[in-house]
Protein backbone atom coordinates (compact mmCIF):
# COMPACT_ATOMS: atom_id res chain seq x y z
CA UNK A 1 0.00 0.00 0.00
CA UNK A 2 1.26 3.19 -0.65
CA UNK A 3 2.61 5.59 1.78
CA UNK A 4 1.16 8.59 0.97
CA UNK A 5 -2.09 7.07 1.08
CA UNK A 6 -1.04 6.35 5.16
CA UNK A 7 -1.83 9.38 6.59
CA UNK A 8 -2.01 9.99 10.62
CA UNK A 9 -4.23 12.85 10.07
CA UNK A 10 -6.95 11.18 8.52
CA UNK A 11 -7.17 8.35 11.23
CA UNK A 12 -9.59 9.30 13.96
CA UNK A 13 -9.64 6.63 16.66
CA UNK A 14 -12.91 8.13 18.31
CA UNK A 15 -15.43 8.50 15.95
CA UNK A 16 -18.21 10.48 17.48
CA UNK A 17 -20.95 9.53 14.62
CA UNK A 18 -23.36 7.16 15.66
CA UNK A 19 -24.82 6.70 12.51
CA UNK A 20 -23.32 5.80 8.76
CA UNK A 21 -24.59 9.35 7.66
CA UNK A 22 -22.86 11.08 10.52
CA UNK A 23 -19.64 9.19 9.95
CA UNK A 24 -19.54 9.83 6.36
CA UNK A 25 -19.45 12.98 6.74
CA UNK A 26 -16.67 13.02 9.79
CA UNK A 27 -14.28 11.12 8.04
CA UNK A 28 -15.10 13.18 4.62
CA UNK A 29 -14.49 15.92 6.32
CA UNK A 30 -10.66 14.95 7.29
CA UNK A 31 -10.06 14.02 3.61
CA UNK A 32 -11.45 17.95 2.79
CA UNK A 33 -9.40 19.06 5.33
CA UNK A 34 -5.87 17.46 4.27
CA UNK A 35 -6.41 18.60 1.00
CA UNK A 36 -7.66 15.24 -0.90
CA UNK A 37 -11.23 16.66 -1.91
CA UNK A 38 -12.20 20.10 -3.91
CA UNK A 39 -15.85 19.53 -2.89
CA UNK A 40 -16.64 18.26 0.63
CA UNK A 41 -20.69 17.87 -0.30
CA UNK A 42 -20.47 16.60 -3.76
CA UNK A 43 -18.11 13.90 -2.70
CA UNK A 44 -20.42 13.18 0.18
CA UNK A 45 -23.23 12.77 -2.03
CA UNK A 46 -21.13 10.28 -4.60
CA UNK A 47 -20.82 8.34 -1.39
CA UNK A 48 -24.45 8.27 -0.31
CA UNK A 49 -24.96 6.89 -4.38
CA UNK A 50 -23.08 4.33 -4.25
CA UNK A 51 -24.42 3.24 -0.48
CA UNK A 52 -27.70 3.37 -2.15
CA UNK A 53 -26.99 0.62 -4.82
CA UNK A 54 -25.46 -1.52 -2.52
CA UNK A 55 -23.98 -1.84 0.90
CA UNK A 56 -20.38 -1.41 2.14
CA UNK A 57 -20.64 -3.44 5.15
CA UNK A 58 -18.07 -6.26 4.92
CA UNK A 59 -17.79 -8.25 7.84
CA UNK A 60 -15.35 -8.36 10.89
CA UNK A 61 -17.24 -5.21 12.36
CA UNK A 62 -15.70 -2.95 9.06
CA UNK A 63 -18.15 -0.86 6.71
CA UNK A 64 -15.72 0.37 3.55
CA UNK A 65 -17.91 3.13 1.71
CA UNK A 66 -16.24 4.14 -1.11
CA UNK A 67 -16.73 5.89 -4.63
CA UNK A 68 -15.26 7.18 -7.87
CA UNK A 69 -15.65 11.32 -7.86
CA UNK A 70 -14.85 13.97 -9.72
CA UNK A 71 -14.19 15.93 -6.38
CA UNK A 72 -11.13 13.47 -5.15
CA UNK A 73 -7.86 14.86 -6.02
CA UNK A 74 -5.94 11.96 -5.46
CA UNK A 75 -6.51 8.45 -4.24
CA UNK A 76 -6.75 8.47 -0.22
CA UNK A 77 -8.77 6.80 2.54
CA UNK A 78 -9.83 8.37 6.40
CA UNK A 79 -10.07 5.62 9.38
CA UNK A 80 -12.15 5.89 12.16
CA UNK A 81 -13.12 4.00 15.12
CA UNK A 82 -16.76 3.78 16.11
CA UNK A 83 -18.66 3.04 19.40
CA UNK A 84 -20.28 0.62 17.78
CA UNK A 85 -23.40 1.39 15.97
CA UNK A 86 -25.40 -0.77 13.55
CA UNK A 87 -24.34 0.39 9.63
CA UNK A 88 -27.89 -1.23 8.40
CA UNK A 89 -30.60 -2.65 10.19
CA UNK A 90 -29.26 -6.08 9.39
CA UNK A 91 -25.62 -5.71 9.84
CA UNK A 92 -23.75 -6.23 13.37
CA UNK A 93 -22.18 -3.48 15.10
CA UNK A 94 -19.43 -1.43 13.26
CA UNK A 95 -16.27 -0.71 14.91
CA UNK A 96 -14.38 0.68 11.98
CA UNK A 97 -15.04 2.41 9.03
CA UNK A 98 -12.41 3.18 5.54
CA UNK A 99 -13.58 6.08 3.66
CA UNK A 100 -12.11 5.36 0.35
CA UNK A 101 -11.64 8.58 -1.86
CA UNK A 102 -11.52 7.65 -5.41
CA UNK A 103 -10.70 9.59 -8.79
CA UNK A 104 -12.92 9.50 -11.52
CA UNK A 105 -11.17 6.89 -14.01
CA UNK A 106 -9.60 8.15 -17.53
CA UNK A 107 -7.69 6.07 -20.25
CA UNK A 108 -5.13 8.59 -18.79
CA UNK A 109 -4.90 8.01 -15.10
CA UNK A 110 -2.15 5.84 -13.76
CA UNK A 111 -3.68 5.62 -10.59
CA UNK A 112 -6.93 3.99 -11.67
CA UNK A 113 -5.90 0.68 -10.61
CA UNK A 114 -4.87 1.93 -7.17
CA UNK A 115 -8.53 1.53 -5.67
CA UNK A 116 -8.89 -1.71 -6.40
CA UNK A 117 -5.18 -2.52 -4.80
CA UNK A 118 -6.52 -0.58 -1.69
CA UNK A 119 -9.65 -1.88 -0.79
CA UNK A 120 -7.53 -5.49 -1.60
CA UNK A 121 -5.25 -4.51 1.19
CA UNK A 122 -7.70 -3.48 3.64
CA UNK A 123 -10.05 -6.33 3.40
CA UNK A 124 -6.65 -8.60 3.70
CA UNK A 125 -6.00 -6.85 7.00
CA UNK A 126 -9.67 -6.64 7.93
CA UNK A 127 -9.33 -10.56 7.97
CA UNK A 128 -6.55 -10.99 10.77
CA UNK A 129 -7.62 -10.84 14.11
CA UNK A 130 -4.52 -9.74 15.21
CA UNK A 131 -4.79 -6.60 13.60
CA UNK A 132 -9.08 -5.94 13.83
CA UNK A 133 -7.76 -6.35 18.04
CA UNK A 134 -4.68 -3.56 17.58
CA UNK A 135 -7.50 -1.56 15.73
CA UNK A 136 -9.94 -2.03 18.25
CA UNK A 137 -7.00 -1.45 21.35
CA UNK A 138 -4.79 1.03 20.29
CA UNK A 139 -4.71 4.74 21.55
CA UNK A 140 -2.19 5.69 19.00
CA UNK A 141 -2.54 6.50 15.29
CA UNK A 142 0.99 5.08 14.81
CA UNK A 143 -0.51 1.56 15.64
CA UNK A 144 -2.89 2.09 12.95
CA UNK A 145 -0.61 2.87 10.24
CA UNK A 146 2.00 0.29 11.26
CA UNK A 147 -0.55 -1.99 10.24
CA UNK A 148 -0.58 -0.82 6.86
CA UNK A 149 3.07 -0.55 6.70
CA UNK A 150 3.54 -4.14 7.95
CA UNK A 151 1.10 -5.51 5.27
CA UNK A 152 3.14 -3.18 2.37
CA UNK A 153 6.73 -5.25 3.75
CA UNK A 154 5.00 -8.62 4.08
CA UNK A 155 3.82 -8.28 0.27
CA UNK A 156 7.09 -7.39 -0.98
CA UNK A 157 9.13 -10.57 0.20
Amino acid sequence: MPEPLINRKLIELDLLADTKEKAIAELAEMLYAEGKLSDLSGFIEHIHEREQLMSTYCGYDTAMPHAESPFVKEPAFAFGRTRGFLWDEKDTPVNFIFLLAIPETSEKNPDESKHIQLMSSIAFLVLEDKVREIWLNTSLKKDITDTFLLFEQLNKI
